[in-house]
């Protein structure tokens, strides 16, 4: 057993209170709420934590020792020194799930060095359980095989470049021509919105690219990539704000709902019928299994056979560089 000293601070202000816990092992979990600070030796936790909603914890150059598994709820936050020598830490022997904002207090002359503040099992944590605000002080992970570390580092002065381009209202690309971007050659790339990691991919698995699906970007949100060259440098996009498009192409499909072992019209306005070249409708149940495919090469209408048996289908028109998903009923 060791003794922890908690200096819990209150929501109101000016009133401290100061408790000495003695921790068993135990199974249950250990539920930690308003405000926690930890300091000084090293804090081992026997059993399981759950920082609840809007729990703040302060870790001042101390590491929490967690025996099972560190969970957070929405609005929870850690506050870490971020002192590469003698910085809080969190080393956890289970898996970390939930969603904790971390917080580092990073001095103005740090070197821009890695800092490590959190290790835990690799099988069943979630990557995205925790995430910084800060843009230069993003929150990056490793997968090192057991566990996964994550940490902060900066190795470039912090600066952004123009990367990022949007296509129609649904997809975001990185520039990777050399002759617009500045002489660079990405090979792979880590999206993020507003701090939280969205995919990563190399360019052969189209990863300087984000799909939603057909649905427009979220207005109210940032986007940033990290791309990375074949030399291994890293690159911060500026962030990126969606601005929405006015479309040269509108698609509709009539009648909606389609009677059963009926067609469906599938109608396009355009302008500009080169948009239409190798323009197709891919049909998908509502479990998103592909079930047929129509070409609609240069034609404005095209009528479109769905399946016979009853129930919701989602058609997927792609021409060129608009992508959009229309939803049917067959009744």
């Amino acid at each position: 057993m060791k003794k922890i000293k908690l200096i819990m601070h209150s929501i109101w202000p000016c009133t401290i209170l100061f408790s000495v816990i003695l921790l068993q092992a135990q199974t249950t979990p250990v539920q930690w709420r308003g405000k926690i600070s930890l300091g000084g030796d090293t804090v081992s936790v026997h059993g399981t934590i759950n920082l609840k909603e809007s729990c703040e914890l302060y870790l001042q150059t101390t590491t929490l020792q967690v025996a099972e598994n560190l969970s957070g709820e929405d609005g929870s936050r850690v506050y870490l020194s971020a002192d590469a020598h003698n910085g809080g830490f969190i080393d956890i022997s289970g898996t970390v799930t939930g969603s904790i904002e971390m917080i580092p207090a990073v001095s103005t002359d740090w070197d821009g060095l890695r800092i490590d503040f959190v290790k835990a099992y690799s099988n069943g944590s979630q990557t995205s359980a925790f995430h910084t605000i800060n843009y230069a002080e993003r929150l990056k992970y490793e997968n090192g095989g057991n566990y996964l570390t994550w940490f902060i580092e900066r190795t470039k002065p912090v600066s952004c470049l123009p990367l990022i381009v949007q296509l129609a209202n649904h997809t975001l690309l990185v520039n990777n021509n050399s002759e617009t971007n500045d002489g660079h050659a990405f090979v792979y790339y880590v999206w993020y919105k507003d701090g939280r990691l969205l995919k990563e991919g190399s360019q052969a698995d189209n990863g300087g690219s984000y799909y939603t699906g057909g649905d427009d970007l979220d207005e109210k949100a940032e986007y940033t990539v990290e791309a990375t060259d074949s030399a291994g440098t890293r690159y911060l996009s500026c962030p990126y704000r969606f601005i929405r498009q006015s479309l040269p192409v509108d698609v509709a499909v009539y009648p909606n709902p389609v009677p059963r072992n009926s067609k469906a019209n599938i109608q396009v306005e355009t302008a500009d019928l080169s948009l239409l070249k190798n323009a197709s409708v891919e049909i998908y149940d509502v479990l998103g299994v592909y079930v047929g495919k129509t070409a609609m090469d240069g034609q404005k209408l095209v009528s479109l056979g769905l399946p016979a048996q009853s129930g919701v289908y989602m058609l997927k028109f792609k021409a060129k560089d608009y992508v959009k998903v229309i939803r049917v009923i067959v009744k």
